[in-house]
């Protein structure tokens, strides 16, 4: 060792690799956000904003569907590369985070329509398809990039 390295410890700014963790479960994240902050902006509109259309039974839940798809499959699909060539770990790891981001996003977005959104309000079965629509999305990406494919 030289004299720099025992006198100030620089051997602690050296290079490391780093177990696999959150860092490299977030890289290419940027179609998760971008979908998400489409989803914020059409929840958080105020009801009068949207044209009064005779109501289909069940449309509303099919749109909160495709949506939680959509964001759900935009979450993962930054890890497609990695999730393919990736171990089994790996793999458990970026569906469970991609998930509960989407449930959970769901949920505060019904939260915010029901106290925070005028002339809207949330809704449980709301929710249940947003989840709906979260493992749609998930099985959808897992069809198309399974392992070894």
């Amino acid at each position: 060792m030289d004299t720099l390295t025992k006198r100030f410890g620089m051997h602690a700014f050296k290079r490391r690799e780093k177990p696999m963790g959150f860092n490299k479960l977030t890289r290419n994240h940027y179609p998760g956000i971008l979908c998400g902050i489409v989803i914020l902006i059409l929840t958080g509109l105020p009801g009068s904003v949207f044209p009064q259309v005779k109501p289909v039974i069940g449309l509303d839940k099919v749109v909160h569907a495709l949506m939680y798809a959509g964001f759900a499959f935009a979450c993962i699909w930054g890890y497609r590369k990695p999730y393919q060539e990736g171990d089994d770990a790996y793999r458990r790891k970026a569906l469970l985070i991609t998930c509960i981001v989407s449930i959970v996003y769901g949920g505060l977005t019904e939260l915010m329509q029901e106290f925070l959104i005028p002339s809207r309000t949330g809704s449980w079965y709301d929710f249940f398809a947003d989840a709906i629509g979260t493992w749609l999305g998930i099985s959808i990406f897992q069809y198309f990039f399974r392992k070894g494919k």
